[in-house]
């Protein structure tokens, strides 16, 4: 867990360790916004099953968007029920103590408006939601608006659930990562909340995709493998950081896969997801790109998310100058301006 060396830097690629150890430290703050579809109430049961029940330094604000003008929804969508099933289910998982339950009238505006909201309000971490909503299976091709909305506007990391069957889903057993990595700050945060999602014995494969004519390392390709094995390195020995002891008894491994003639990036890092039976792919985007009038996501990020017929993560980044982590991020109680610690 060294600080880079000087060629890194000139890639970008590094985060200053003491803004990794404050983040893989930092107790989870989820918001789980449900609407009664399938992808939704599997999102709510992964948070709740699957992270909450196994960290207790977690919380989670289980939010729902109703709108009093669809009362021809099925009686299972509708508020009340949805209510009665969510405390049930909460009352069975965690504490009162570490769940809040928060019934949201729409008002005339997006759901994903009020998710960005709530996900401010309480500098959440994380963010989940399901990936087609009420109306049903999309075309992968298309993102459904309010988790386009929401991958604009939530700084934090946003968990998008497209599975639709509970036996898919990785409660009780390991959960496998696939983290798609470049010498770059938004994927090195990709890799960091991979890892604290993470339980024990669960897998992370950090994947790096090489051309197809790229037969030997090249100096970008052998500094990127030199990073991550000195990460995994530290987190085994749990030398020099007590912050990334608590994750020694992950599986960890940097794979880099090679093109197949004709075979884009995003394909790559699908077929590879595909081949160990992955439950999440995770990518980095930087949040500044939003700013600058460009989509969330870029566009390899972006193919590799619709390409995947599972479940993704996108994780945001805004970089920040070292002097001002050394001015509020040192300080107990204070969080980083314009940082993505949940804000």
């Amino acid at each position: 867990m060294a600080p880079a060396d000087e060629k890194e830097n000139e890639h970008g690629g590094w985060i200053n360790i003491s803004i990794c150890e404050e983040l893989v430290s930092k107790p989870l703050n989820f918001v789980c916004a449900i609407d009664g579809s399938d992808p939704s109430m599997l999102g709510f049961k992964f948070v709740t099953e699957g992270v909450m029940q196994q960290n207790r330094e977690t919380f989670c604000e289980l939010l729902h968007v109703w709108d009093p003008d669809k009362d021809y929804l099925p009686p299972s969508w509708r508020p009340d029920a949805l209510k009665t099933v969510a405390e049930a289910t909460l009352a069975g998982a965690v504490s009162q103590k570490r769940y809040r339950i928060n019934w949201v009238r729409k008002e005339g505006k997006s759901a994903a408006y009020h998710i960005t909201q709530r996900t401010k309000a309480i500098k959440a971490d994380f963010t989940c939601l399901g990936f087609t909503g009420r109306k049903g299976k999309k075309d992968k091709n298309i993102i459904a608006s309010n988790v386009q909305e929401a991958l604009s506007m939530v700084a934090g990391g946003v968990i998008v659930i497209k599975d639709e069957s509970p036996d898919v889903l990785p409660i009780k057993r390991s959960v496998k990562y696939v983290v798609s990595v470049s010498l770059n700050k938004a994927s090195t945060k990709a890799f960091l909340d991979a890892l604290r999602l993470s339980q024990p014995g669960d897998e992370i494969h950090v994947v790096y995709v090489k051309g197809f004519m790229e037969r030997t390392d090249s100096d970008y390709t052998a500094l990127l493998r030199e990073k991550y094995t000195g990460f995994f390195s530290g987190l085994q020995d749990g030398v020099g950081s007590s912050a990334f002891s608590k994750f020694q008894d992950r599986k960890t491994e940097f794979v880099m896969v090679s093109k197949q003639r004709r075979e884009t990036t995003a394909q790559a890092v699908v077929r590879y997801g595909d081949d160990i039976e992955a439950d999440f792919m995770v990518v980095g985007t930087n949040q500044l790109r939003v700013q600058k009038g460009k989509t969330a996501l870029g566009s390899v990020s972006l193919d590799i998310c619709m390409e995947w017929e599972r479940n993704f993560i996108v994780s945001h980044w805004i970089d920040i100058d070292a002097k001002l982590y050394d001015e509020y991020g040192s300080k107990a109680g204070k969080t980083l301006p314009n940082m993505d610690f949940g804000q």
